[in-house]
């Protein structure tokens, strides 16, 4: 695999930093793509200087970071792999997982809810085909910016909120929340919350994720009949 110790990917030390440490977790092949995305984000933030293209930059690293999270216990997601003239962010075929990644992030107007309504059905649609056709399990990872004020724990206090998200959208199989936890010397830790449709996470032995299954949840909370 090519040495990238001496290419800088951000100005950021900590994010370059990062970005080196979890190249490692790819094949040779996704570590190319990777590099030219980060590498693309990085030209079109300074030539522009915008907020969105700086944000652009900041999306292309975030969603490095789910699929090395599970590439790190034993998966082996591989990035933007081409699959029926579509390339979803993340495959694993031999897992036949599909991820793709999506950033709630400051300075919007509309709800959390409302927003991944929005995504998780533009990307179901996008992925509709090839989720069929391979029999695929689609996870969506949505990053919490750190401004947004959204924390892991409300996700998982409001859980059943998103039942909604998988009625309407039969092709999505699991939503992975994630987030900064704490920065050491050791580096950038974050923190994970998934919710999953059903129980199939359990056929994954090394699945890395605090995983709610929703029908559980929902088994588990009796109808509300009203006071009699």
């Amino acid at each position: 695999m090519n040495d990238v110790s001496d290419f800088t990917f951000s100005h950021n030390s900590a994010i370059d930093a990062s970005i080196k440490d979890m190249l490692p977790h790819f094949s040779e092949e996704s570590q190319r793509r990777m590099r030219k995305a980060i590498r693309d984000a990085a030209k079109s933030a300074q030539t522009h200087g915008d907020e969105n293209t700086d944000a652009g930059a900041r999306h292309v690293f975030r969603e490095f970071i789910p699929a090395c999270f599970l590439n790190q216990h034993g998966f082996a997601f591989e990035y933007e792999k081409r699959l029926q003239r579509k390339r979803p962010d993340w495959l694993d075929e031999s897992s036949l997982l599909l991820l793709d990644s999506y950033t709630f992030e400051r300075g919007g107007t509309s709800s959390l809810l409302d927003r991944l309504t929005s995504v998780a059905a533009e990307k179901c649609n996008r992925y509709q085909d090839i989720i069929t056709a391979h029999s695929l399990r689609f996870i969506l990872s949505v990053y919490l910016d750190f401004y947004t004020c959204i924390s892991l724990d409300e996700c998982r206090e409001d859980a059943k909120t998103f039942q909604t998200l998988f009625d309407v959208n039969r092709e999505l199989w699991a939503i992975v929340f994630f987030t900064e936890t704490h920065f050491d010397a050791n580096g950038q830790y974050y923190g994970f919350l998934c919710l999953s449709a059903d129980s199939a996470f359990r056929s994954f032995t090394a699945w890395p994720f605090d995983t709610i299954n929703l029908d559980e949840l929902n088994a588990k909370t009796p109808p509300n009949t009203g006071s009699t």
